[in-house]
């Protein structure tokens, strides 16, 4: 697929790198910066470098929902054609592909149910986990989108979202920069509740 996929951006804070309606013709990866997925005014999912998405192709042959670019971001596109292709072969590329595409079939708000702090703890470990799968040994999490999106993604306001930060830096689980988060305890954002808020 190498000759067939194109560098496209920069895109920058706002921006729509598809529409819902738009003719699905390629998927995307996000190849610096973030982007998130928005459904019927909601965020449903977050997009970090390395990750493949918009693979999924509807009966209707368009985009079921927006991608958003958040802050300055440039994508890679691979047109339906070749990913198509891929997946009608066999092997580990082909599984992998068709995985995705079973996924975002099902895109739907992670964490809609549980105390806040479970649902902020939980996000925050998954996108660890997401960016060790890609990028080796990490604990700092780049939180470029508004606490509002954040919020948006979780089922909970911009305040409680800063609220719920506040605590797991209060208990020593994190430290806040102005761009993210750094896990201080991984074991503390999985482990025993906080006491509620």
């Amino acid at each position: 697929m190498r000759p067939s996929v194109e560098r496209v951006g920069p895109f920058f804070d706002g921006d729509r790198l598809v529409q819902p309606e738009a003719p699905h013709r390629a998927a995307f990866a996000v190849l610096s910066g973030l982007a998130m997925t928005v459904a019927a005014g909601r965020v449903v999912a977050f997009h970090l470098p390395g990750e493949l998405f918009a693979l999924d192709v509807a009966r209707s042959q368009t985009h079921g929902a927006s991608v958003v670019a958040v802050g300055k971001t440039w994508f890679c596109r691979f047109p339906r054609a070749a990913t198509d292709a891929l997946c009608e072969h066999g092997g580990t590329a082909a599984r992998y592909l068709r995985a995705l595409r079973r996924r975002e079939r099902h895109v739907e708000p992670r964490y809609p149910d549980g105390p806040a702090a479970e649902r902020l703890r939980g996000f925050l470990a998954d996108l660890v986990e997401r960016r060790r799968r890609i990028e080796g040994p990490a604990t700092f999490v780049p939180l470029p989108m508004s606490r509002e999106d954040i919020g948006s993604y979780l089922g909970m306001s911009a305040a409680t979202v800063t609220r719920m930060l506040a605590k797991l830096r209060a208990a020593g689980a994190i430290a806040i920069r102005a761009d993210g988060v750094d896990v201080l305890d991984a074991e503390a954002i999985t482990a025993s509740p906080l006491r509620p808020a």
